[in-house]
C-alpha cells in the first residue's frame, strides 16, 4: 500500500506535466516564434503527436527492461528523462527546443513504467482496484493540467509552471528513491514462454484486446479533435466557445476520476470483459447522442456519462491481459498494450483529418461513436473461457 500511494502521487504529478499544453498548444507555440495561425497549427499538431511517437518506439523495450532489470531502477531512469524534457521545454526559447522536449516526454515512457509497476506490486485480488486508482490519478492530472496551463498563459507565463512541474517531479523522484522498495521478482513458469508481439498476435483473445484498446484510444483522441468543431457548429452564435469546450472536457475528466475506482472494484470481483463491453457501448451511445442534442446542459450530461464509461476501458484491457500472462512478463505485456494504445492516439486524429472534407463538423461525431462500438464488439466476440497462464500454474 505504501508503494502504491507513492506511485499514484507520481502518476498525478507527471500527468499534469504531460497535459498542461493540450488545449492551449497553438497559443503557446505562437509565443515562441513569430508565425501565422496556420504555421502555429502545423507545429501544434507535431508537438501534440511527438510524445506518442517517442512512446511508440520505446514502450515495448522499456516494459521488457522492467522485467529484466527491475521496476524501481527503470522508474528512476524514466523520471530523469521526464524531468529533462520539462526543463528543456521551460528553458528553451525556440520551437525546435520545445519539440525536442515533447519528444523526450514520450521517450521517457513514464506512463508505461508506472502502469507496469502498479500492476506488478498488486496481487491478483486487488489489481483491478489499483489500476482503477491509477486511472483516477491520471484523470486528476489531466483535469488540473489544462486548467492551470490556461490560467498561467493568460495571466503570466507557462515557464514557471513547467519549472515547478519539473521540480515536483524531481522531489517525487527523490522520495521514490528513498522510500520505494523493489518488488520481489516473479519466477517464470516452467515450460511456458512469452514471445511478446508474436504471442499476442497468435492468441485471438489477446489480439482482440489489443485491437480494442487501439480503437478506443483512436476514438478518444479523435473526439478531442472533433469536439471543439462540433460545439462551434452546434452553437454558431454562441459566446466563449473555448471556455465551454474546456469546461465540458473538464466535466468528462471529473467523471473519469470519480468512476475509475468503482470500475476497478467491479473488475476485481468479476470478469473485466463484461465491464469493458458495457463501458464501450456506453461511450458509443453517449457520443452518438450528441448528434441529436442541441442543449448545452444535455451535452454536459452526456460528457459526464462518457467520462464515467471511459474510466473502465483502459484499466479493463490491462487487467484482462495481465490475467492471461505470467507475472514475470507483466512489464513486457504492459509495454505492448501501451504501444497499441499509442497507435490509436495517432490514428484517431489522422482519421478525422481524412474525413473533414467529407463530413460536416456535427456528422464527424458518428465515426467516433463507431470506433467505440467496434472496440466493444471485438471483446464481445472473445472466447468466454480464455487461456490463462495463471490457471496453468495452479
Amino acid at each position: 500500500m505504501h508503494n502504491l500511494t507513492l506511485l499514484l502521487v507520481c502518476q498525478a504529478v507527471t500527468t499534469l506535466g504531460l497535459m498542461v499544453f493540450v488545449p492551449i498548444m497553438p497559443l503557446y507555440i505562437a509565443t515562441l516564434e513569430q508565425m501565422d495561425g496556420s504555421s502555429a497549427g502545423y507545429w501544434s499538431s507535431l508537438a501534440l503527436s511527438a510524445p506518442a511517437v517517442g512512446t511508440l518506439c520505446f514502450a515495448p523495450y522499456v516494459g521488457k527492461w522492467c522485467d529484466r532489470f527491475g521496476y524501481k531502477q527503470m522508474l528512476l531512469i524514466s523520471l530523469c528523462v521526464f524531468i529533462a524534457s520539462m526543463l528543456l521545454m521551460a528553458l528553451g526559447s525556440t520551437v525546435y527546443g520545445f519539440m525536442l522536449g515533447r519528444l523526450l516526454q514520450g521517450v521517457s515512457t513514464i506512463g508505461v513504467v508506472l502502469t507496469a509497476f502498479i500492476g506488478y506490486i498488486s496481487d491478483d485480488t486487488s489489481r483491478g482496484r489499483s489500476l482503477g486508482l491509477q486511472e483516477s490519478a491520471i484523470a486528476c492530472g489531466a483535469l488540473a493540467g489544462p486548467v492551470l496551463g490556461g490560467i498561467m498563459l493568460d495571466y503570466w507565463s507557462l515557464k514557471p509552471l513547467l519549472l515547478t512541474s519539473a521540480m515536483l517531479t524531481g522531489v517525487a523522484g527523490g522520495i521514490l528513491w528513498s522510500k520505494l522498495s523493489e518488488p520481489r521478482k516473479a519466477a517464470p513458469i516452467s515450460g511456458l514462454s512469452f514471445f511478446g508481439l508474436r504471442t499476442v498476435l497468435s492468441d485471438s483473445n489477446l489480439r482482440n484486446w489489443m485491437l480494442a484498446a487501439c480503437l478506443i484510444q483512436a476514438a478518444a483522441f479523435a473526439f478531442v479533435n472533433v469536439f471543439a468543431l462540433y460545439l462551434s457548429a452546434r452553437f454558431p452564435s454562441g459566446e466563449a466557445i473555448a471556455s465551454k469546450v474546456g469546461l465540458l472536457h473538464a466535466l468528462g475528466w471529473l467523471a473519469t476520476m470519480l468512476a475509475a475506482p468503482l470500475w476497478g472494484h467491479l473488475n476485481d470481483r468479476s470478469e473485466p470483459r463484461r465491464y469493458f463491453i458495457i463501458a464501450a457501448m456506453g461511450c458509443a451511445l453517449s457520443t452518438g447522442l450528441l448528434v441529436v442534442i442541441d442543449e448545452i446542459w444535455l451535452i454536459a450530461l452526456l460528457r459526464l456519462s462518457q467520462g464515467a464509461c471511459y474510466a473502465a476501458l483502459m484499466q479493463s484491457v490491462l487487467l484482462a491481459c495481465s490475467r492471461q500472462l505470467p507475472a514475470s512478463e507483466y512489464g513486457h505485456v504492459t509495454g505492448l498494450s501501451r504501444s497499441f494504445m499509442v497507435v490509436g492516439q495517432l490514428a484517431g486524429p489522422l482519421l478525422i483529418m481524412l474525413l473533414l472534407p467529407v463530413f460536416s463538423p456535427i456528422s464527424l461525431i458518428w465515426p467516433v461513436a463507431v470506433l467505440f462500438f467496434i472496440g466493444g464488439l471485438l471483446v464481445l466476440y472473445n472466447r468466454t473461457a480464455c487461456f490463462s497462464f495463471a490457471e496453468i500454474r495452479k
